[in-house]
């Protein structure tokens, strides 16, 4: 394993921590125990933990469908160019509205009993551009200036924008705050390296703490090796002031791990940014970066070396933006393995002790608990031996960390096909033929290889939820494998050319400045019905980890695949791909949507039994939350997935407890 600072790779201490009684998480977080999902993930700390809202398993059966509001969205006029939205966000609840971003960066704020429209604000997005994220956005965060509550837009909502913008706007009347930034918006793009319009945007929620507001940003990684760099800067809420910028590929000598990048890669490579939700503990003063993976994506041999902080969990001090620690959870990455999870952020008795952790989860299925003081790993990590790269130019790392909490298998030979039907067979073994896979880092190859359980598998940005009070974490973990294959220049251009996987719905990105291009596409066939995986399940799971005792306590399907024999073993296996996550109410109810069976879900927390079920007018790629308003509890849900007319949804569906007396 290779060293920095004296310390390992994989995590480095910059600072000292020293060992103390910790303090509550969230303890500056009026969120927390609040009920009121200020946060986009609940709180501060990412639980996902709807702490005042009162539904239980008992009264389960006495929800209800309420309301359901159309952004607008869905409809394709001149101005959208025909491309459709894709509304993923979840929605806090400030200011007594609901708000929430649709995937065309407008915000609404709607009547949270009725779902009655109150206003809408137009960033005004220019939408002849062609963004690698296409039309997307998780959502805003809120800032209120607690000391003068007087003062113009004291009640703010914080929009970051697919054109690289930080606007701020008044969460009363959805007016633009002109005393933020200059006139009311901050230039995300200015002075960004090697910045290209359309590869860097930001696609998740900045993150707000006290009065000081982080953004990450999201870059198109897979195109070429000297795309956007991936800095996170933090800025006044009030004022629009840069405080700091941190970039996870060090750009200085000055920085110790440039010696993770041979041949002064460090200087022009991309990526590593943080396109996915950040937390924040306010107490230890410290901020938690996901990082990706360094650009491109699926060929390193102009960025030879571990790639240091790349797809790392980095704590940052607030107030400074100086490095408290990191911790690397892959190395040099070769599959787009991003950390795409938002941290969770805990307090576990451990031992008799009470231990502030953090728990990042993975594409991988991975599960990394550190403690979120010092970055040390809690249960044992193993250093393994992993597949080298025969690819010319390309040298993998030779191990790769194994923690001690893995929720995906870790088969070395390609799994079983599915016996959908004799022709999905032989379609998926032509997909598979001559494709190498010998376990879950094999590296990509001129032939092709598996990915599995792929980069849009594992857990992604649905994240982890968390019952305070207890020690269970529960996500979702999908098994979506894809093949990559790296062409040559000129193979790559001729294949373009004659789409030769156009069956395959593949996708082609060039990685400029590399010898070799790029295709990829979904192991799974299209039938009428939807889309049906190569390989046997489970597809997609609901899974509860205790965090104290470091083991799985149950695993129950996450969905139904459309078109399966209801009796058969793969209705057992779930809806393939699920990106939305769990939440969690204080009286045990967990509720996901699962994409497939456009449904969403309830479950006892304890067992994993579903216990209710309600379908959606279209299919969800989104995390439900849940909130109080008037001693009245409700679920919400964005559906902005395929409808019946095949057009995306763009439907916030919510559900009341009707309590009967």
């Amino acid at each position: 394993m290779g060293k920095l600072s004296g310390l390992p790779l994989f995590m480095v201490r910059v600072l000292a921590v020293a060992f103390f009684s910790y303090p509550a998480i969230g303890a500056d977080d009026p969120s927390v125990n609040s009920g009121t999902w200020r946060h986009y993930g609940a709180d501060l700390a990412g639980t996902r933990f709807a702490s005042s809202v009162d539904i239980n398993v008992e009264n389960i059966g006495d929800l209800k469908p309420a309301w359901t509001y159309r952004t607008g969205d869905s409809t394709n006029g001149d101005r959208y160019f025909g491309r459709p939205s894709s509304f993923k966000a979840t929605p806090i609840y400030f200011d007594k509205k609901l708000i929430f971003s649709t995937g065309f960066n407008n915000v609404h704020a709607i009547d949270p009993v009725s779902g009655q429209r109150i206003w809408v604000f137009d960033p005004e997005v220019n939408f002849r551009v062609h963004y690698a994220e296409m039309f997307s956005s998780r959502g805003v965060a809120a800032w209120e200036n607690s000391t003068t509550l007087d003062a113009p837009c004291s009640k703010r909502i914080f929009l970051a924008t697919l054109d690289a913008r930080l606007i701020a706007i008044n969460a009363t009347n959805g007016e633009i705050c002109t005393n933020f930034g200059t006139n009311g918006q901050i230039k995300l793009f200015a002075d960004v390296m090697n910045y290209r319009k359309g590869q860097y945007s930001v696609t998740s929620p900045p993150i707000v703490v006290n009065n000081t507001i982080i953004v990450g940003s999201s870059v198109g990684d897979n195109g070429a090796t000297d795309l956007g760099s991936g800095i996170v800067r933090a800025f006044d809420a009030n004022t629009g002031d840069q405080l700091w910028e941190w970039d996870p590929i060090p750009r200085s000598t000055n920085r110790p791990e440039t010696n993770t990048w041979e041949n002064t890669s460090w200087e022009k490579t991309g990526g590593a940014n943080v396109w996915s939700a950040m937390s924040a503990d306010a107490q230890l003063n410290l901020v938690y970066l996901p990082t990706t993976s360094p650009s491109p994506d699926f060929f390193g041999g102009k960025r030879l070396g571990d790639n240091a902080w790349s797809n790392s969990i980095v704590a940052l001090d607030i107030t400074s933006g100086d490095l408290e620690w990191a911790y690397q959870t892959i190395k040099h990455d070769l599959w787009d393995y991003d950390l795409a999870a938002q941290p969770l952020l805990v307090d576990i008795e451990i031992n008799g002790e009470q231990v502030p952790i953090i728990v990042q989860a993975g594409k991988t299925g991975f599960l990394h608990v550190l403690n979120r003081a010092t970055g040390n790993s809690i249960y044992p990590m193993e250093q393994k031996r992993v597949p080298s790269s025969d690819v010319p130019g390309e040298r993998a790392a030779e191990t790769q960390a194994f923690p001690a909490i893995r929720l995906h298998p870790e088969p070395k030979t390609i799994p079983a096909l599915y016996a959908y039907s004799p022709d999905h067979v032989d379609a998926c073994t032509r997909m598979l033929e001559n494709v190498r896979f010998e376990g879950i880092f094999t590296p990509p190859s001129l032939a092709g290889t598996l990915l599995y359980p792929g980069n849009p598998g594992g857990i992604n940005w649905g994240s982890m939820s968390f019952q305070q009070g207890g020690s269970l974490a529960f996500t979702v973990v999908n098994r979506f494998p894809t093949v990559v294959q790296l062409l040559p220049r000129r193979e790559y251009r001729r294949q373009r050319r004659a789409e030769s996987h156009k069956d395959t719905d593949a996708q082609y990105t060039s990685q400029s400045g590399t010898p070799f291009g790029m295709v990829r596409f979904d192991l799974y066939r299209s039938y009428p019905q939807g889309n049906v995986p190569c390989l046997e399940g489970p597809w997609s799971t609901l899974v509860a980890i205790d965090l104290a005792e470091g083991k799985v306590k149950w695993e129950v399907p996450a969905g139904i695949a459309p078109g399966v024999p209801a009796n058969g073993e793969a209705a057992t296996w779930g809806s393939p791909v699920n990106y939305g996550g769990s939440i969690i109410t204080e009286g045990g109810v967990l509720f996901l949507a699962t994409r497939e069976d456009r449904m969403l879900h309830a479950y006892d927390a304890k067992s994993g039994t579903e216990i209710w079920h309600e379908p959606l007018p279209a299919q969800p790629s989104a995390t439900p939350m849940a909130y109080t308003h008037e001693n009245e509890s409700y679920v919400v849900v964005a559906a902005g997935g395929k409808s019946d007319s095949n057009n995306p949804g763009d439907y916030l569906v919510s559900f009341k407890l009707e309590l009967v007396n």
